[in-house]
């Protein structure tokens, strides 16, 4: 899905106001009939510690959600209950690592909600409805429970974001090898040597040209470390979750590094489409260029 832009979002939320006087109910209803499983997911979670004003917030910023990706994007596939599972079990794993590193307030938004598979505006947005809400509302939203809220949240934009059909469903694939890490680790390498020498590569600007080696080398590194997938494994999903998520969190680089992330990628998966190593380089180029909202 491509990146929803603030002006989408503005558009979208104007357009709620013709759904009558109870937009988010006439709403609700549309989404229950085409994301049930995501529904009955919202209804169920935490069903013991979130009370009825949290539970209603929680339902009015997801539905809020998906009618601006719908309206944005068209259509989206039901999610299934076993999608909306494994993305709360990798949202609950980066929660406790995010906890455990002892960010600032600011810091752990920017590393917990705001990646929300690649939409960082939207995320934004959606936090604010939580935590900035207006003066007149009187429902008891307790401080504790906003990051759950917001962990949900996130769940729900993840699974209408992301491709199921490129949910590997955590499939054994087997235990971490340092000679296969090495072998992945020269693999790369051998393909960059090559890229380096191509026409794509002199495209890039002078910093995306400097940054190159070290972003995809790390990214090589990731895509084994993290999911052990050798390049000819590799997926987009899994480049999403690397290039959107693990490298801003793991490379500790200035600015400029991280803004070469995604052009850098999406000229060297447009080279390896080429080169066969890669089976996926086109699909992940797409799907890169979607987030970095590239034609």
């Amino acid at each position: 899905m491509k990146l929803i832009s603030e002006k989408e979002i503005n558009a979208a939320v104007a357009r709620m106001s013709t759904y009558g006087d109870d937009p988010i109910g006439s709403l609700l209803e549309s989404m229950g009939v085409e994301q049930t499983d995501l529904c009955a997911y919202l209804v169920e979670v935490d069903k013991d510690e979130l009370n009825q004003s949290e539970r209603a917030l929680l339902l009015t910023v997801v539905v809020t959600a998906w009618f601006i990706m719908t309206e944005t994007a068209g259509a989206i596939p039901p999610k299934s209950g076993d999608f909306l599972n494994y993305l709360l079990d990798c949202n609950l794993d980066r929660y406790e690592e995010v906890i455990e590193e002892e960010k600032t307030d600011d810091d752990f938004f920017d590393e917990m909600f705001a990646g929300g598979a690649e939409q960082l505006l939207l995320m934004g947005f959606l936090a604010n409805l939580v935590i900035d809400r207006p003066e007149s509302y009187t429902g008891e939203i307790r401080d504790e429970h906003i990051p759950a809220i917001m962990l949900h949240i996130k769940t729900a934009v993840d699974a209408l974001a992301l491709d199921e059909e490129e949910w590997t469903g955590g499939e054994d694939v087997g235990e971490f090898s340092d000679e296969d890490f090495e072998e992945a680790g020269r693999i790369v390498l051998e393909l960059y040597g090559q890229y380096e020498k191509s026409a794509r590569f002199k495209k890039l600007n002078g910093p995306d040209r400097e940054n190159a080696r070290m972003i995809i080398t790390a990214f090589g590194e990731f895509m084994y470390s993290y999911f052990l997938l050798m390049p000819a494994l590799w997926t987009a999903q899994r480049a999403v979750e690397v290039s959107a998520e693990i490298m801003p969190r793991k490379i500790i680089a200035p600015e400029g590094f991280f803004a070469s992330i995604y052009p850098v990628l999406i000229s060297f998966m447009e080279f390896a489409v080429k080169k066969k190593a890669i089976p996926q380089a086109g699909r992940i180029a797409a799907r890169l260029s979607g987030i970095a909202g590239k034609p």
